[in-house]
């Protein structure tokens, strides 16, 4: 599933674990960051827009922090998000504790 209907998808799948405020949703996630053969792995908050662009934010990680609905991708076998783009992907996986 791809584009705003995996993000909502996505959303509504992990709304326990989700903070909800007017303009916005937030919640801490395991954020995985892959370019080329380097993995990194950060411990942050992700902010998705409400309205208008449907903007997602990721907090407190340089050169990755802001991405469109229409690059993500949700694997529903695992319940993450995935955004991959030509140099490189990232995995976001709500925090479950």
């Amino acid at each position: 599933m791809r584009g705003l209907e995996a993000l909502e998808f996505f959303l509504e799948n992990w709304h326990s674990k989700i903070r909800d405020y007017d303009n916005f949703c937030e919640f801490d996630a395991m954020v995985e960051y892959h370019f080329g053969n380097d993995t990194k792995l950060y411990s942050t908050n992700v902010v998705v827009e409400k309205f208008f662009e449907r903007k997602i934010s990721i907090n407190n990680i340089e050169d990755i922090n802001e991405f469109l609905p229409e690059e993500v991708e949700f694997d529903s076998s695992t319940g993450n998000l995935y955004i991959k783009r030509n140099l490189f992907e990232i995995k976001i996986a709500p925090r479950i504790c």
